[in-house]
């Protein structure tokens, strides 16, 4: 299935590329197959990438507000405008190690991974927020990676997915960042999807993507670009550990997993069309969840998704309540559900409380819901073993 990660942050929350990528820039490298491109980007020679992205989002949202009365950086406004994002990741060890910096004037957020425990640093209130990682922060985490958001489209499970709707070609050549980059493009060949075409480049020597564009079906302006400024294939320890400094305020938030008992989480259709479908989701209660500043151990925590928007908005209060109650009050209601739609992605909130994620049109979405049981109880997923066929990708090229 295709797991749209973008569209997931899109919901909690709510590079240079052109459409000729390459043309002005193309150095010369070793013919590549699609095929062998793919196998270079699922095995990577570096599991250490550090640098700077350039990250530019436009999927349709009305702007987001400033979350901090000071003008400080918050990480929710990386959903919507231009951002400059410092990365580094390392996956070297057991579990992965991520460091997420939104950059402003006057002030840094940092979002800190380590294995499942999250550190959120807000230098403009010195508040350190301490929580773990669930499917939804996790979502939020890869959003600003090109590395991660790549998976999304070219991963092992949405090859095996999108082979037979979607052509691959790896043809042509760019530069990032003064590296020289082979340019995978990821164009789908099925009716009901807002995504038009993916283009991703690949750093020649490691394999580590360093551009991601995802365009819109019939737009020549991608809705989202992640693309290294700067990049180097090695990350500073220090620069993945976080101590609160003397003086920090410090809050324990409680931000419940998404398991399969209060917030079931799987795929629904198929193919580019495919939606993430998340069960016991209550609009209603997320919002009126957003309550502003911090809380102590004692005080009741939000909960589901609401809790996963208190620990990474830090002091959300009423502007992104508002914020909120406006875009859903742009939804229109259908039999299905109250359906909200933009360039890219496409929701659905069930009256059983239910939401559907998609980067698929609303009529696409909504037949994906009148599909869908009432009961969102967990499915297995299918192997790739039960694939009638797997025909190589670079047969497709």
């Amino acid at each position: 299935m295709l797991v749209p990660l973008v569209a997931a942050a899109a919901v909690v929350a709510v590079a240079a590329v052109s459409h000729g990528l390459g043309a002005s820039d193309s150095p010369r490298l070793p013919g590549i197959s699609t095929l062998s491109l793919l196998k270079k980007m699922g095995k990577p020679q570096t599991p250490t990438v550090s640098g700077t992205v350039r990250l530019t989002v436009d999927v349709g949202l009305p702007k987001l507000p400033k979350l901090g009365g000071d003008g400080g950086a918050d990480p929710m406004r990386l959903l919507s405008g231009v951002h400059f994002v410092r990365v580094a990741t390392d996956d070297s060890g057991p579990e992965p190690r991520e460091r997420i910096g939104v950059q402003d004037t006057l002030s840094e957020y940092d979002l800190y991974r380590d294995g499942s425990d999250l550190w959120a640093w807000d230098s403009s209130h010195q508040t350190a927020r301490h929580s773990t990682v669930n499917a939804l922060t996790a979502a939020l985490l890869s959003f600003a990676s090109p590395s991660e958001l790549a998976k999304t489209f070219t991963g092992p499970t949405a090859v095996q997915t999108l082979l037979f709707d979607t052509a691959y070609s790896a043809r042509q050549t760019t530069r990032v960042a003064g590296r020289d980059c082979y340019v995978l493009l990821v164009t789908p060949h099925s009716d009901g999807t807002t995504v038009g075409s993916v283009q991703v480049a690949v750093d020649a020597a490691t394999g580590v993507p360093l551009s991601v564009a995802i365009y819109p079906t019939g737009s020549s302006s991608p809705a989202i670009r992640a693309e290294f400024e700067t990049v180097s294939f090695a990350a500073d320890p220090s620069e993945l550990r976080f101590t609160p400094p003397p003086g920090a305020k410090v809050v324990e938030e409680t931000t419940p997993a998404l398991d399969t008992t209060a917030n079931p989480v799987r795929g629904a259709g198929k193919g580019w069309t495919a939606a993430v479908a998340i069960g016991g989701f209550d609009l209603a209660k997320l919002i009126s969840g957003l309550g502003g500043g911090g809380r102590t151990v004692q005080q009741p925590a939000p909960e589901g998704a609401a809790a996963v928007l208190a620990a990474l908005a830090g002091t959300p209060g009423t502007p992104l309540q508002s914020y909120l109650r406006m875009m859903m009050a742009a939804g229109e209601k259908t039999p299905v559900g109250l359906v909200w739609s933009s360039r890219l992605v496409s929701l659905v909130f069930t009256p059983d409380q239910r939401l559907f994620i998609a980067f698929a049109t609303p009529e696409s979405l909504e037949a994906t819901v009148a599909a869908e049981p009432l009961s969102l109880s967990p499915s297995p997923s299918p192997s790739p073993s039960s694939s009638s066929s797997n025909p190589e990708v670079g047969s497709h090229s």
